[in-house]
């Protein structure tokens, strides 16, 4: 037992309560501040004799006392209440434990013998030689008896990790990893660690490196700084590292809490696969990573998706992160919430740097995206409008030399994002030339937007060669509601570009625009209240006719205000969509529905063909499954077969002479059911049910052969149906079924009357009935596009007769309500197989007719710099095993390529 000393020291005063000293004052001690405290009577003075009370000197201070055994804190009372006084030997008893026996078990002479062999002087690690704590001093990781249990060191003798680049370690890894406990380290120290299957994290649990190389500058070659995880050539597909957040029987249904730190993870030996990076998937919450570079993947660097439910990722934080090379995208993050991008950068990917998508309330701040073959930050899809929300902020980033746009948004929601601070310079790459209308920042979307301190640079290569870009600074087409402000815009073509096609675009006074290459000065401050906003359209390619759209304008402003327009396409497997992704959404017909719609409202879906159905579109199983997939194709039972006739809208039809069914998803108010009459072979009556309603029967009317029936249905609501065609199989007739349509009262109607291997003959020949429903009387519209010609050149037609029957074509479109249509002729693209002679003459001869029919005219072949190697450089071409992606396919677009096409419409439609 031991007394602590008391008082003595320049801070020990007795004072009443103006703070003056006392002097003689006597005082009392205490065990505690408040009312239950008792008073301490057990003192001694300094000369250790007994006291009960305190008594102040001549100068109101408090001389040396010793309080009762063992206590350290006591309260003193002068009268102007209890103050706090703490013993004052506190350096002596330190000194007196360090010297003393171990106090938690062993004795003075083995702390003394360990202190000794590891060169600790009184119990503290001391310097070596060369400013660095000695080895031996510190614990050694992961052996499991004298160490730091929850830091596993991957290549101590527990798990056997060799870190030579040869051995494969990854079962070291994963025994290191499932023994980690909650909150463990798994620690690499330099080397190469081969991995040939995924790290699976669990709760928890981080993994750091020793360091993280981020982006090897010149003269530093990887193998002289070897720290990081490498895939094994045959890790192709998965990912490095995967956190997964669904109750799958093998992880849990909310997991989270990992940390990955300077860490590198690397792809190099895996040149091609699907190999990612970091996957996530599911309830995955609050994963950091920190100094972690990810380079050379075959396919992405960081994805994260849902459970395939409703549970995504949520509130990652990314700090000092690099993306290099990857062969897909650098980051993909999607519903990802409360998402925190601090000090990232992507750099060099062959596709898309950033890729966000309904990433409510993100924060991505101080991050780079440059020369990524795409975009490089990518703004996209349905922003959640749920309460709180929210769209996100893009604050003090910058891009450089990206492929296409360096800021593209086209995100739809109602919550506004923020961009603040953005420097874009040298983006719309576009492979090295340039051009492509491509922009620093392009604004595209309904969400709204709010913008300032843009700037735009623009320039070539860091060597001075390829084109110069981008063509815009800014670019706003289509957006909803966007407000700009505080920008400088160097830009090759025009410093801010506006469509007109905006709803709402508010331009503040500091904004000043430069137009030329990197040497110009031209500096034009723009007054916001002296440009009006109007179609400014005259890129190669395009035509307009003075008089164009005299009919067709009108009717699509009163759409807004509850009339009704409708546009039809006319047009082969590319107006179809071969080879996108989704038939009715990512085609550039599905492109420009939902523009227009968007602005002028919804008009319904229009024409389902059955065109979309298994049986037209032929031996394609990737396609088929992929469209299956995203119901954009008619789902069938029993046998279902191409007729190859071609009466009626769409010219497609289908049949059944046994029992079957067909299952459209259309939408509208109305809905309209087109059969065929049969063609050497009895008519058949048929069922229909909407939306699981009762059956009902539609029998045999009994039309002449080659005569289109139609069923129509009224009363729906304005949204989605599903349509099911049933036939029974009996009486030895035929059913030929067409298509079915949807449309509602007011707004846009846009119906794809898009065939595979369609020429102009196949819907205008004269005399026939086919003629009639394509703009003419039996399907009239107030705008008509014909997008025709591919397979006319490919089957050797003369110039002279495909002119001949578009005339036709137009004369009949013309008859209906006294000419009150619009034409827009679209020459597509001629592609790679080899009947261009025609094609280009076509294309020649349609801007004579143009001038004739009062039409609109857009030649893609001029627009595509007349080459097929130009777009396949874009990846503008689809691949048939992989819809939507860029391929090799010889004239059906990609994705991309469809996207280009409408935009390339859209200005003139909505203009």
């Amino acid at each position: 037992m031991a007394r602590n000393l008391f008082g003595g020291t320049a801070a020990d005063a007795a004072e009443d309560i103006t703070g003056a000293r006392v002097p003689g004052a006597e005082g009392t001690v205490w065990n505690g501040p408040g009312a239950e405290a008792l008073q301490v009577t057990d003192l001694l003075d300094f000369a250790k004799n007994p006291i009960m009370t305190l008594t102040a000197n001549a100068e109101g201070m408090v001389n040396h006392f010793y309080g009762p055994d063992n206590v350290t804190l006591l309260y003193v009372d002068f009268g102007a209440g209890r103050v706090a006084m703490a013993p004052v030997n506190t350096s002596t008893d330190l000194a007196n434990h360090l010297n003393a026996a171990d106090p938690h078990g062993a004795k003075a002479g083995a702390v003394a013998e360990i202190n000794a062999q590891k060169g600790v002087a009184n119990g503290f690690a001391g310097l070596g030689p060369n400013g660095k704590v000695p080895a031996s001093q510190l614990p050694e990781l992961g052996t499991g008896s004298g160490g730091s249990v929850d830091w596993l060191n991957v290549k101590s003798a527990a798990y056997g990790a060799v870190g030579d680049g040869v051995q494969d370690d990854t079962a070291s890894i994963l025994s290191a990893v499932a023994d980690a406990p909650y909150g463990g380290t798994v620690y690499f120290p330099p080397g190469i660690y081969k991995v040939s299957q995924p790290i699976d994290l669990p709760r928890g649990v981080s993994l750091r490196g020793a360091h993280s190389n981020l982006m090897l500058g010149p003269g530093m070659a990887v193998d002289e700084w070897a720290c990081y995880l490498q895939a094994a050539p045959t890790f192709t597909t998965g990912a490095m590292i995967t956190i997964i957040g669904e109750d799958d029987g093998d992880h849990p249904a909310i997991n989270g809490e990992q940390r990955i730190t300077n860490l590198m993870l690397d792809g190099s030996k895996t040149p091609t696969g699907g190999l990612d990076g970091i996957y996530a998937r599911g309830n995955v919450q609050n994963v950091v990573l920190r100094d972690v570079c990810i380079r050379q993947m075959p396919n992405n660097g960081i994805v994260t998706a849902s459970d395939g439910a409703t549970q995504w990722p949520y509130s990652w934080r990314l700090h000092s992160v690099m993306v290099d090379n990857c062969h897909v995208n650098g980051m993909v993050f999607e519903g990802n919430t409360d998402l925190t991008l601090e000090d990232c950068q992507v750099i060099g990917c062959w596709s898309t740097g950033f890729k966000l998508t309904n990433c409510a309330n993100t924060i991505v701040t101080h991050s780079r995206a440059e020369w990524n073959g795409n975009y490089g930050f990518w703004l996209t899809g349905g922003w959640g409008n749920w309460p709180g929300s929210g769209a996100m902020s893009l604050v003090n980033c910058s891009t450089d030399r990206n492929g296409w746009d360096g800021v593209r948004h086209d995100a739809s929601g109602n919550g506004a994002f923020l961009i603040q601070g953005l420097m874009t310079r040298r983006d719309g790459r576009n492979g090295g030339p340039g051009g492509a209308g491509y922009a620093g920042l392009r604004l595209s979307g309904s969400a709204p937007v709010v913008a300032t301190g843009v700037t735009c640079y623009v320039g070539t290569d860091d060597g001075g060669t390829a084109g110069t870009s981008p063509d815009y600074g800014v670019r706003v087409t289509g957006a909803k509601d966007v407000q700009l402000d505080g920008a400088h815009l160097h830009a090759l073509l025009q410093g801010l570009y506006d469509d007109g096609t905006n709803t709402r675009l508010s331009l503040g006074t500091n904004i000043t625009t430069v137009v030329g290459n990197n040497y110009a000065e031209d500096r034009k401050p723009l007054n916001p209240f002296a440009r009006t906003s109007s179609v400014s359209y005259s890129p190669k390619g395009v035509f307009a006719s003075p008089s164009w759209g005299e009919f067709w304008k009108p009717k699509r402003d009163a759409a807004a205000t509850g009339g009704k327009a409708k546009v039809l396409f006319v047009g082969d497997s590319i107006t179809k969509g071969y080879y996108v992704s989704d038939l009715v959404n990512k085609n550039f017909v599905g492109l420009v529905r939902n523009g227009l719609q968007a602005k002028y409202g919804d008009g319904g879906s229009g024409l389902y063909s059955s065109n979309r159905s298994a049986a037209i579109i032929g031996s394609k199983p990737e396609a088929i499954a992929a469209w299956t997939a995203n119901n954009s194709i008619i789902s069938t039972t029993g046998t279902w077969t191409d007729t190859g006739l071609y009466w009626g809208p769409g010219i497609s039809s289908i049949y059944a002479d046994a029992a079957a069914t067909a299952t459209f998803r259309v939408r509208g108010s109305t809905v309209r059911i087109y059969t065929l009459a049969g063609v050497n072979t009895p008519n058949a009556g048929y069922t229909y049910s909407i939306d699981g309603g009762a059956p009902v029967a539609v029998p045999d009317p009994g039309l002449t052969s080659g005569s289109v029936r139609t069923t129509t249905v009224t009363g729906l609501t304005a949204g989605n149906h599903t349509v099911v065609i049933s036939y029974n199989g009996t009486g030895g007739a035929r059913l030929q079924l067409i298509g079915v349509s949807a449309e509602n009262d007011t707004g846009i109607v846009v119906d794809n009357m898009g065939r595979s291997g369609a020429k102009t003959s196949d819907f205008f020949v004269s005399g026939t009935g086919n003629a009639l429903w394509h703009g003419g009387t039996s399907y009239p519209a107030d705008l008509v596009v014909y997008a025709l010609g591919a397979n006319d050149a490919a089957a050797s037609v003369s110039l002279d007769t495909w002119s001949g029957t578009v005339y036709q074509m137009l004369n009949t479109i013309k008859a209906v309500n006294q000419g009150q249509t619009d034409i827009l002729m679209l020459i597509q693209h001629r592609g790679n197989y080899g009947a261009g002679t025609f094609y280009s003459q076509y294309a020649a001869r349609a801007r004579g007719i143009a001038e004739e029919y009062g039409a609109a005219l857009v030649n893609m072949w001029p627009i595509g710099r007349n080459s097929y190697s130009y777009w396949s450089g874009l990846g503008y071409w689809g691949d048939s095993t992989n819809p939507g992606a860029a391929g090799a396919d010889i004239v059906h677009p990609s994705d991309a390529g469809h996207q280009v096409i409408a935009d390339q419409l859209l200005p003139l439609l909505m203009g």
